[in-house]
């Protein structure tokens, strides 16, 4: 079967070329190539002489798998921008990798439209799966703007360089939509008087610990993992970003805008409620040296004006915002009416806290519960075990409610 030359008139799916193995080359040695794909290290330029000579060819007079070359006009000459590759399996699946230089301009999700097209018409595959190493954004984002339907993540499912690692997994049919199914929301950086609302990053995963190994802490966080290590709050970011990407949530680390040291962190999730599309959950939690200084209130009601602002003009388009906490949370109910939530009332035995009396920490309890990796259903099941029941206090915000210290 010979290679079939694609086009939509910037991107270009053709045979690999002998030209193409310097580039191939380069690619392979590139520190992300290296972080997220399995090509060997180092990659000799013999490697990607016998890829373009042999291998390829030999995929495609067997149909064992159908692998393009990627071009794109560079500077008014075409260049070699990466490798893509549909493996008729079974199971079907998609596989590529840019070059360094072609990133970030769209080209990936380009060519992948372009392959699973011409999979599904002309190679007849009955669907294509994406799989790649839990983490790998970059990636996911090519496969979101496709139209992947992601179907989970699957512990220690992949094999890389020797080692088990977690895996996405999404899936894509003839006849979806090429396009996104669902937001993938930004992480702004939103400023105040004394916090300053950022993505998280690495360096805050001591902090993390700090304040989730917190006896206090874990007072209202009572399904967080035990022990809380630093690989689980690495697991807990990349929840976060995942949970970006499938417009599910938006997460801030609040930090102190004097040294970008991690204070507290606070959520709105929910964000893809069939049920209400327009609403959303706050949750939020304080490292143990920002309590009682007003810091979570405040992060709180900047996030309520970028939830509050419309999607158009930047922010998240909500109408209904709504807190529930532990009925014995006094600094967690007291932020919600700061902040002019609306109290609606207290549901009897609504969640589970441990059982430790000892003082009392400024976290909504279901919200916490969330960006600790556990549903309220699985936090009920855990009373008798070092739990107690305890009330809800639910309370909601609209955004059209009157609201002290909103911005106009």
């Amino acid at each position: 079967m010979q290679t079939p030359v694609l086009t939509d008139g910037v991107v270009t799916l053709r045979a690999h070329l002998p030209a193409d193995a310097v580039e191939l080359a380069v690619t392979a040695a590139d520190p992300a190539t290296r972080r997220w794909t399995g090509l060997p290290h180092p990659y000799p330029g013999s490697a990607a002489d016998r890829w373009i000579g042999v291998t390829a060819p030999q995929h495609w007079r067997e149909r064992t798998a159908f692998p393009f070359a990627i071009e794109v006009t560079d500077g008014g000459v075409p260049r070699f921008a990466g490798n893509l590759a549909l493996q008729p399996g079974p199971p079907p699946e998609i596989g590529y990798l840019l070059a360094p230089w072609a990133r970030g301009r769209g080209i990936m999700s380009r060519a992948v439209r372009l392959a699973t097209a011409w999979g599904f018409a002309e190679a007849g595959l009955p669907v294509l799966h994406w799989m790649a190493q839990a983490g790998n954004l970059a990636s996911l984002r090519v496969a979101h703007a496709c139209g992947f339907t992601f179907d989970g993540e699957r512990p220690l499912a992949l094999e890389h360089r020797g080692v088990l690692v977690d895996s996405w997994h999404a899936s894509l049919r003839p006849g979806d939509a090429p396009a996104p199914r669902t937001p993938w929301w930004p992480v702004p950086t939103l400023l105040g008087e004394r916090v300053r609302l950022r993505a998280h990053v690495d360096a805050d995963v001591p902090r993390i610990v700090e304040a989730c190994t917190d006896r206090r802490s874990r007072r209202w966080l009572p399904t967080l993992p035990h022990p809380y290590t630093a690989d689980e709050a690495r697991r807990f970011l990349r929840t976060c970003r995942l949970d970006e990407a499938l417009g599910r949530r938006v997460s801030w680390a609040v930090a102190d805008p004097a040294d970008d040291r991690l204070l507290a962190n606070v959520t709105i999730f929910d964000l893809g409620h069939r049920g209400d599309p327009t609403g959303g959950e706050i949750g939020y939690w304080a490292h143990p040296d920002a309590r009682g200084r007003g810091i979570v209130g405040e992060a709180v009601q900047l996030l309520l004006d970028h939830a509050f602002t419309p999607v158009p003009d930047g922010g998240l388009g909500r109408e209904r915002v709504q807190i529930v906490t532990a009925w014995s949370n006094a600094a967690s109910r007291h932020v919600a009416e700061r902040a002019g939530f609306t109290f609606l009332g207290r549901h009897r035995h609504d969640g589970v806290i441990a059982a430790d009396e000892a003082g009392v920490a400024g976290a909504a309890q279901n919200g916490a519960a969330q960006d600790g990796a556990a549903q309220d259903g699985a936090a009920q099941d855990g009373a008798g075990d070092g739990h107690v029941h305890d009330d809800g206090a639910w309370y909601d915000l609209l955004a059209t409610d009157p609201r002290p210290g909103s911005r106009p």
